[in-house]
């Protein structure tokens, strides 16, 4: 990415994984970052951002609340400046249920609620001062399951493809303000989370799936965001990406 003025980004689930690598490679970019975390507190990435050269602020947050998210996005702005990059990565999984009909309601509730609204209320939270500013990048992740349904459960397919609705609705809403709006998708990412998921035999045979003949890593991630965050991307908007490896 190629930054021409001082730029702000805020990432959630920036502490760990996939947010973790985004939040460095925007610094390596020449960004200040702040970073969202509801378990992490963050120090480890601040203290790596500092050392590339750039500002860091860390914020502990719930994204489905609305009163933590007006309370982060403040915090971020009084310690870096207004936010000119958002990327809406936290987000939960929840492997307990493989059927539908065994579903609970309050998992359900909770998978749209972190992963559909949490983009929802950072969106709208940040936008206000991109729109005097005339300017914004906002980049949402979502995942191969908001395409194709997935592995994950409706619960979170529906919230993942929701992402993409979202983010396509808003992408046509803000164009004429100089704002973009873009998904990256991942697929089979090596996190804690996929370990988590597929371990032992079960990951060896994912692997064996993907035809570039392994996992992704989260700087494959982070690379895609780094596109969409930059000043020379301004002529997409409203697009997905998907990084899996052909899976």
């Amino acid at each position: 990415m190629k930054t021409k003025k001082k730029r702000v980004a805020l990432v959630t689930g920036g502490t760990r994984g996939i947010g973790r690598a985004i939040a460095l490679r925007l610094a390596e970019g020449g960004v200040d970052v702040g970073i969202v975390g509801i378990r992490s507190d963050g120090a480890e990435v601040v203290r790596r951002i500092e050392a590339i050269g750039q500002r860091a602020h860390a914020v502990n947050a719930d994204v489905s609340s609305p009163q933590m998210v007006q309370s982060m996005v403040s915090s971020v702005e009084n310690a870096l400046g207004s936010i000119d990059i958002l990327v809406n990565n936290a987000a939960i999984a929840d492997y307990r249920y493989s059927s539908a009909w065994e579903l609970e309601e309050t998992s359900w509730e909770r998978m749209i609620e972190v992963n559909l609204k949490g983009v929802y209320l950072c969106c709208i939270a940040v936008l206000p001062p991109m729109l005097r500013k005339g300017w914004g990048r906002i980049i949402n992740i979502s995942s191969t399951s908001g395409i194709s349904g997935g592995t994950s459960g409706i619960h979170y397919a529906a919230s993942k493809g929701g992402v993409i609705a979202l983010s396509k609705a808003l992408a046509r809403e803000v164009a004429p303000y100089g704002i973009t709006v873009n998904v990256v998708a991942p697929s089979k990412i090596d996190t804690d989370l996929f370990r988590q998921y597929a371990p032992g035999k079960k990951r060896t045979d994912t692997i064996k799936k993907i035809p570039v003949g392994r996992l992704g890593k989260p700087e494959d991630i982070a690379e895609a965001v780094s596109y969409f965050a930059g000043e020379d991307s301004g002529y997409t908007t409203g697009q997905v990406l998907v990084v899996s490896g052909g899976y």
